[in-house]
């Protein structure tokens, strides 16, 4: 009996030590000013500080579904120039290990419904480095 109430106990924390809420976190607080900080970086165009923040196997998944490497992502940013702004907010961090996943509705200067977009941060020799972002479009509220 003892052995199940033990189990039970066990089931119930095991989530808890894989995977943590940001939740006022300092590690949280890092990953949300790396969003902040990446999005105004491609919003003055800087490019090749953006680029820092990669890995080297980065993958965008886009709005149809296509995967872009870190070059052709790059590239893309490069064509589209500075001046987009992009307003991140409802973000929340989940940690697992030295992966971070940040899940945030992003709105562009036209307003409307936006885009949620699925972030996943690995932190490497100590820095938090974007490694693949998924961008889907939230549909307009039908009539």
């Amino acid at each position: 009996m003892r052995f199940l109430h033990y189990g039970v106990i066990a089931a119930l924390l095991l989530p808890c030590a894989h995977a943590q809420e940001a939740g006022g976190s300092r590690e949280g607080g890092e990953i949300v000013a790396l969003e902040l900080e990446l999005s105004h970086l491609l919003e003055r165009g800087a490019f090749e500080q953006y680029a820092d923040h990669l890995t080297p196997d980065y993958a965008l998944t886009t709005l149809d579904g296509q995967v872009m490497t870190r070059e052709e992502a790059l590239a893309w940013w490069r064509a589209v120039g500075p001046g987009v702004k992009m307003i991140p907010s409802e973000m929340r961090v989940r940690f697992y290990g030295n992966t971070a996943i940040l899940t945030a509705r992003v709105v562009g200067p036209a307003g409307g419904p936006g885009d949620r977009i699925t972030k996943t941060f690995v932190r490497v020799n100590g820095q938090w480095l974007l490694a693949a972002l998924h961008v889907s479009q939230i549909a307009k509220p039908r009539e």
